[in-house]
């Protein structure tokens, strides 16, 4: 996925989730995945959420862009819980990821 593309599709989901009263405080990526910080409510489940920004984002990009075949993420996701005080580090660690990645 290029970066125009990623760039897209990670505003339009911020965008989208905030309609859906899912709060996504960031999101980033590179070619092949994205690292989004959610902070739930109460009332709403991890698989749940991960759900919405998969299959939401999917439609998006397939309407968008047309793409043959069709595009769509991979199976299973990975969820980690944080404590209010690695907030910021979690934001950098996401905002920094084509820098982390290119490193590699």
């Amino acid at each position: 996925m290029s970066w125009n593309v990623r760039h897209d599709v990670c505003s339009w989901l911020k965008e989208e989730a905030f309609k859906n009263e899912i709060l996504i405080d960031i999101v980033n990526g590179v070619d092949n995945h994205l690292h989004v910080l959610v902070k739930l409510k109460t009332k709403q489940s991890v698989s749940e959420v991960v759900k919405w920004i998969k299959g939401s984002s999917s439609y998006y990009l397939n309407k968008k862009y047309n793409w043959e075949p069709k595009f769509s993420w991979q199976n299973g996701y990975a969820v980690y819980s944080i404590s209010e005080n690695q907030v910021n580090e979690t934001r950098q660690y996401i905002f920094n990821q084509e820098k982390r990645h290119s490193r590699n």
